[in-house]
């Protein structure tokens, strides 16, 4: 590139960059070229601009566009050039590393591999140099930033956290920036489906356990009055408890949780959406499988109980009525039944009141009757053609009634018994579930008696077998050898009776 038409080979060779400053129209020559200039003389430009950037600080910001002018040129190598230099302007201008990473962010779905490889090593430069500064740029762009550019810009972020030894070295030790880090986690998982909401506090709680819980606990905005008629508040709820609870401990204490359930139970039937009362009474029920004091139970056991009478029939009738099983809500069932048992267990004088028991034994025990009709017709109603999906529900729906059985025989049995230990059966993994559960325990199509022969009259004959069977059936007895060689056979006792015959043949 020649000297006149930039005017930066004088400035480079000359004076270096510590006389550079002096240079303030030819370094102008060379921003000016970007507009006009050849694939030649802007490829130079793309490497002087970061290079003279710091000796010409009131030109800084035009520099700054033609940089980026050249980061969208259609020649891969001017472009590429030009972005490897955007890192370099912020070693000599720190303050531009949240510009800068937005900016970079905004690159992620450039076309060619090549090209988004540079891309993400000057990002990762950048979280190197200033992690907090960058990291805001980054979210900035998942954010607010356009569709195209929030799912790239989301997924470098959340593979670079999970790679953080890596990436961020300064993380695992720097109590502030995993503060920081969290609380951006947060800011992004405004307005994520629940798929990527578990994904990023999965990452946040590698950074931090303590602190992710603490930041959970806030999002589920437990200071606020639960409205059952708010279907943003009953979702928000109950997609962030289930997130919650998976990082908590079985030792953590679950106690504001517990008294937020005590609000919501006594509104419950409000509650239009039958999807929704079946995500929070899941989540009840993984909550009180946490480790929960006399105290916690007490903050929502009048709550379950009430509301478990409202999923049972009001008039059970008796045994010798039970031919056609009623419809019961064996999912809200299990749920209730299972935080029944947990919270019961922790105040055990709550169902041995008289009146409880006179009211509740007879309706659980008609509910353990209609799981034992219900469990045998599922099993034995599948045909063996069945498609996947519809086994998967049948197995799902066996053992949501077989888990319900299990939980009131022990609210039936004398004396009570309380069952803590239990596998939910939204829980169980359905990937290779099969069809082998469900063959039909009896035939639709009864077995024939086997015929019996006609009885024998007196003067029947009994049919004799034939002499061949006889002689098949005739034992073989063994002939010892006789004749020229029966001479040398020693005797029973094993002893020679005479001398052997020593001639060769």
């Amino acid at each position: 590139v020649s000297t006149q038409s930039t005017g930066s080979s004088g400035i480079n060779a000359e004076y270096g960059k510590d006389k550079a400053g002096e240079y303030e129209e030819e370094y102008l020559s060379i921003l000016s070229t970007i507009s006009n200039g050849s694939d030649a003389e802007k490829r130079l430009c793309a490497s002087f601009i970061p290079r003279f950037f710091k000796s010409f600080p009131n030109h800084q910001e035009a520099a700054f566009n033609a940089q980026l002018d050249l980061c969208e040129e259609e020649e891969a190598v001017i472009r590429r050039e030009a972005i490897k230099g955007l890192p370099d302007l912020c070693k000599a201008d720190p303050k531009l590393v949240a510009r800068m990473s937005s900016v970079l962010s905004q690159l992620l779905p450039i076309e060619g591999h090549l090209d988004q490889t540079i891309v993400k090593h000057c990002l990762v430069q950048l979280l190197k140099q200033d992690t907090n500064a960058a990291v805001t740029g980054i979210v900035n762009q998942i954010v607010s930033g356009d569709a195209s550019v929030q799912g790239p810009a989301k997924k470098f972020f959340l593979e670079r956290l999970a790679d953080s030894d890596k990436y961020i070295p300064s993380l695992q030790s720097d109590e502030k920036l995993k503060t920081f880090i969290i609380d951006q986690l947060d800011h992004i998982s405004r307005g994520v489906t629940y798929e990527e909401f578990t994904e990023l506090m999965q990452v946040a709680g590698g950074i931090d356990r303590r602190k992710t819980v603490k930041s959970l606990s806030k999002l589920l905005e437990m200071d606020r009055p639960f409205d059952p008629t708010n279907v943003d508040q009953l979702e928000r709820f109950a997609m962030i408890l289930p997130v919650v609870l998976k990082h908590h401990t079985k030792t953590n204490n679950t106690s504001a949780i517990l008294k937020y359930y005590g609000s919501i139970l006594p509104v419950f039937t409000q509650i239009e959406s039958e999807e929704h009362k079946i995500m929070l009474l899941q989540g009840l029920a993984e909550t009180v499988q946490c480790s929960i004091t006399e105290e916690d139970a007490a903050l929502c056991l009048d709550g379950i109980y009430a509301l478990l009478l409202t999923y049972l029939p009001e008039n059970p009738p008796t045994e010798d009525e039970i031919e056609d099983p009623p419809s019961l809500n064996f999912s809200a069932l299990e749920c209730l039944l299972y935080a029944l048992n947990r919270t019961a267990s922790q105040v055990p004088t709550f169902l041995k009141e008289e009146s409880r028991m006179t009211e509740v034994s007879p309706k659980l025990s008609f509910v353990l009757r209609c799981c034992t009709c219900f469990a045998k017709r599922l099993k034995g109603s599948s045909i063996g053609d069945d498609t996947s999906d519809k086994v998967k529900l049948k197995t799902k729906a066996y053992k949501t009634c077989n888990n319900t059985k299990e939980l009131v025989r022990g609210l039936t049995s004398t004396p009570l018994t309380y069952k803590s230990d239990t596998n939910f059966s939204w829980k169980v993994d359905l990937t290779n579930v099969t069809n082998r559960l469900f063959t039909p325990l009896v035939s639709d199509t009864k077995r024939e008696p086997r015929s019996k022969p006609p009885p024998l009259s007196p003067t029947t004959k009994r049919r004799r077998p034939s002499d061949s069977s006889s002689q098949r059936r005739a034992q073989q007895v063994y002939a010892p050898p006789q004749g020229r060689y029966s001479g040398n056979i020693s005797g029973a006792n094993g002893k020679e009776e005479g001398k052997r015959d020593r001639k060769r043949y």
